[in-house]
């Protein structure tokens, strides 16, 4: 792995294991800034390369693959299944093993607040995130490392669960995760941050931040 993917993923490593405990407001903070600026730079840096920033353009599709995720944020927990619509390099670096992948998905999921909480107390949500996944090498045999950035929209069916008040059904869902997967890309697992939020389109704004964990396989 480059020197550049090593310090990325160190960098990424420390964010996301600090969100242990379900970290406090300026943690949640610089975690959404790396998860939006580092979608933004990413796909700059594709538009700088001339590189396809439509996964149909690309060469050597990938499969489309089968995701589910569980999280959590303070008072709210979640579970979501997303449809990965192919993966393909869009960029590669001429020198190392550095990539950069177009992996976007679609996906649907179900919040659901802590007891006790006021009504309504369960919602659902629907996403579109055109991710980006950095491949950062193998730092085992077998195994390979990335890190996935998204900036996707999506729908959720109540603009408000238990004490959070989210004020309109449309929601940006900004995504970053740290993935481990086999070098036959047979399965993926990853750390994940989502921040859900409608970016002050309307107020009050209380944004969701969930941490958790998923798991990909491809589709036959």
């Amino acid at each position: 792995m480059t020197r550049v993917a090593k310090g990325l993923a160190a960098s990424v490593a420390l964010l996301l294991c600090s969100a242990h405990g379900w970290v406090q407001a300026e943690e949640r903070a610089a975690l959404k800034s790396m998860a939006v600026g580092g979608s933004l730079m990413s796909w700059a840096w594709l538009a700088w390369q001339g590189a396809p920033i439509d996964s149909a353009l690309c060469a050597n599709q990938g499969p489309s693959g089968l995701r589910f995720e569980a999280a959590k944020d303070r008072e709210l927990r979640a579970a979501s299944l997303g449809w990965r619509l192919g993966e393909c390099v869009a960029w590669r670096a001429p020198s190392s093993a550095l990539s950069l992948q177009l992996a976007p998905r679609l996906q649907l999921g179900g919040w659901q607040a802590e007891r006790g909480a006021a009504e309504p107390r369960r919602l659902l949500d629907a996403a579109f995130i055109p991710a980006l996944r950095w491949d950062l090498g193998s730092p085992a045999a077998g195994l390979r490392l990335d890190l996935e950035l998204g900036i996707g929209a999506g729908l959720i069916s109540h603009s408000r669960i238990g004490a959070r008040q989210k004020s309109t059904n449309f929601q940006f869902f900004d995504v970053m995760g740290l993935g481990l997967r086999s070098a036959d890309a047979r399965w993926r697992l990853s750390l994940d941050y989502r921040h859900v939020s409608n970016a002050d389109i309307r107020k009050p704004n209380q944004a969701v931040d969930f941490i958790g964990l998923s798991v990909e396989v491809p589709m036959p």
